[in-house]
C-alpha cells in the first residue's frame, strides 16, 4: 500500500468514527429539540413587545402633534419672540420633547428658520428637516427621519411651519421593522414544527451520509496535499541532478513541508550564484590571461621600434630639404602611436595584475584633495571639506581615482567643469566625480565595467573594470550613472572606518 493510500485511510477512519458517535448522540437530542422549537412564552412576550412599542409611540406621536398644533396657532407668521421661546421651553419639558423648530416657506421651499430646545439642555447642531417637511404636511403630518428623529408637524400661516420632535438613535425605525419581522417569523416557526418534525429523521440520514461523502474527499484532499509536494521535491531533486539550478518548488503544504522547500530553494539559488560567481571569476582569469599576454606582445616589439624611430629623428638633417619636413611628420606621429601602445599595454598590464593591497588608515577627503593637485585646471571644482577615515591602500585608491578623472576629463571635454565631491554616510564614505559630457547610453550603461569595453576610439576598455576590482577589494563599490542635467556621475564608495 503507498504512503498515499495509507493516508487517505487513516484520515478517513478518524473522521468517521466520531461522526458516527455524533449521529446516535444527535438523533435523541433532534427529537427533543424540535418540541423546543417554539415556545408560547416567547411568542406572548414578542406581541407584548410590540403591543407596548406601538402604544408608547403613539402617545409620543399624538402629543407632538398637539404641541405642534398648539405653537402653530400662537404663532402665525411671525418670528418667535423671547415670551413665545420661554413657553416654548416650558411645554418641550413638561411633554418630554427634545425640541422645536419653525420652518419658513422660501421660493417654494421649507427653510429652517429657529430651534428651540429644553430649559437647561445644551443646544445640539440642528437636524434640517426641511426635506421631509413638505411630504408630511401634505399628509400624516409625522416626520420619520432615517437620521433617528421623529417630530409633529403643523402649518403656523401660509409661510410657516412648526415642527416638535425627540431624537432617536439612527436605527431605531429599523429596529421596530425588526421587532415586528421576528414577531411574525415566530408566529410562521409554530406553524411549522409540526411539519418539521417528521423530516427530522431524514435529515439527520441525508447529514450523515454528506458528513461521510465530505469526509472522504476531504481524506483524499489531504492525502494528495501532504503527499504532493514530497512528490514535487523528489521531481526538482532530479532536475538539479540532471544540472537544472533555476528549479525552484512552491512553498506548500504543512509548514514543515513549506520549511523544507524554503531550504531547498534557498539551496539552488547559492548553487546558481555559486555557479555565476565562478563563471564571472573564470571569465575575469580568462579576461586577465589575454591582457597578460596582450601587454607581453606589444611591449617586445615597442623598445627596438622607438629606438629605430629615434635613430631616424637624429638623421633628418640629411634628408633632402625637399623631403625634410615629410620625414620629420612621419617620424613624430609613429613616435606618438608608440606612446599611446605603450600606454595601452601599461593598462593591460595593470588589469592583468594588480599589486597586494596594503590596507592603512586613509582619509578620502585628503586623498580626494591630493589627486586634484596633480590637474593644474581652473575646470577641476574640489569639495571635500570634512574628514572621511576609511582602511585601505593609498596607491589603488588614488590610481582608481586617477582612472575616474580622466574618464571624466575625456568625457567633459577641455572648457567643461569636472567636480570631485567626497562626504560620508552614517557607515559609509564616498568620492564622487562629475562631468558635463554627453552622458550613457542605455545599452552602454550596462556594459560600463565590463574588460575591453569603452565608448572611446582609443580607449582600452579597461580603466573602468580596474576601478571596479579595486573597489571590490575594499569591500566596496563603484557606480557610474547619468546625471541629472546632463552629464555623468561615477560614485566610488568605502565602508567606513571603525576607528
Amino acid at each position: 500500500m503507498t504512503f498515499r493510500a495509507r493516508l487517505l485511510v487513516a484520515l478517513l477512519s478518524l473522521a468517521l468514527l466520531p461522526t458516527l458517535a455524533l449521529t446516535l448522540f444527535m438523533l435523541g437530542e433532534l427529537g427533543r429539540s424540535t418540541e423546543r422549537w417554539h415556545l408560547p412564552v416567547v411568542d406572548r412576550a414578542l406581541d407584548a413587545a410590540v403591543e407596548v412599542s406601538r402604544t408608547a409611540l403613539t402617545r409620543v406621536e399624538a402629543t407632538m402633534l398637539d404641541r405642534a398644533d398648539e405653537w402653530a396657532a400662537s404663532t402665525g407668521d411671525s418670528p418667535l419672540d423671547a415670551p413665545r421661546r420661554d413657553a416654548m421651553r416650558r411645554g418641550l419639558r413638561d411633554a418630554g420633547l427634545d425640541f422645536a423648530q419653525v420652518y419658513r416657506l422660501e421660493s417654494g421651499h421649507w427653510q429652517l428658520a429657529d430651534q428651540v430646545v429644553p430649559a437647561g439642555v445644551l443646544s445640539a447642531a440642528p437636524l434640517d428637516l426641511s426635506e421631509e417637511l413638505a411630504e408630511a404636511l401634505a399628509g400624516t403630518r409625522l416626520l420619520e427621519s432615517r437620521r433617528g428623529v421623529l417630530a409633529g408637524a403643523a402649518l403656523a400661516g401660509e409661510s410657516q411651519a412648526v415642527a416638535a420632535g425627540i431624537r432617536l438613535t439612527p436605527d431605531f425605525f429599523v429596529r421596530m421593522r425588526e421587532i415586528e419581522q421576528a414577531r411574525t417569523q415566530y408566529a410562521r416557526l409554530g406553524v411549522l414544527v409540526d411539519v418539521q418534525r417528521r423530516y427530522v429523521w431524514l435529515l439527520v440520514a441525508a447529514l450523515v451520509g454528506a458528513i461521510a461523502l465530505a469526509a472522504l474527499l476531504l481524506a483524499r484532499a489531504l492525502a494528495g496535499q501532504m503527499t504532493r509536494p514530497l512528490v514535487t521535491l523528489s521531481s526538482a531533486f532530479e532536475r538539479v541532478a540532471a544540472g537544472d539550478l533555476a528549479t525552484q518548488v512552491p512553498a506548500a503544504g504543512a509548514s514543515e513541508l513549506r520549511a523544507l522547500a524554503g531550504s531547498f530553494n534557498t539551496m539552488t539559488t547559492r548553487l546558481a550564484e555559486a555557479r555565476v560567481a565562478l563563471t564571472r571569476a573564470e571569465r575575469e582569469a580568462t579576461w586577465r590571461d589575454v591582457a597578460r599576454q596582450l601587454a607581453h606582445e606589444i611591449k617586445n616589439p615597442l623598445t627596438p621600434m622607438r629606438l629605430s624611430l629615434h635613430r631616424l629623428q637624429r638623421r633628418i638633417e640629411r634628408v633632402p630639404e625637399s623631403e625634410r619636413t615629410a620625414v620629420r611628420d612621419s617620424v613624430e606621429a609613429l613616435l606618438l602611436e608608440i606612446e599611446h601602445l605603450t600606454r595601452l599595454a601599461e593598462h593591460f598590464s595593470q588589469y592583468a595584475r594588480l599589486p597586494e593591497a596594503r590596507i592603512e588608515a586613509l582619509d578620502l577627503a585628503a586623498l580626494a584633495r591630493d589627486a586634484a593637485r596633480l590637474y593644474e585646471s581652473d575646470a577641476l571644482v574640489v569639495d571635500a571639506p570634512a574628514a572621511v577615515p576609511v582602511q585601505g591602500d593609498r596607491l589603488l585608491l588614488s590610481r582608481a581615482l586617477h582612472n575616474l578623472l580622466l574618464n571624466a576629463r575625456e568625457a567633459a571635454g577641455a572648457d567643461s567643469p569636472v567636480e570631485l565631491r567626497a562626504g560620508r554616510t552614517a557607515r559609509e564614505g564616498w568620492i564622487e566625480v562629475l562631468d558635463r559630457g554627453p552622458g550613457l547610453s542605455g545599452a552602454d550603461a550596462a556594459r560600463v565595467f565590463e574588460p575591453y569595453f569603452s565608448t572611446k576610439n582609443r580607449g582600452s576598455g579597461l580603466g573602468l573594470s580596474v576601478v571596479k576590482d579595486i573597489a571590490e577589494r575594499h569591500g566596496g563599490r563603484v557606480t557610474l550613472a547619468n546625471r541629472e542635467g546632463g552629464g555623468a556621475e561615477a560614485r566610488l564608495t568605502l565602508p567606513l572606518s571603525e576607528g
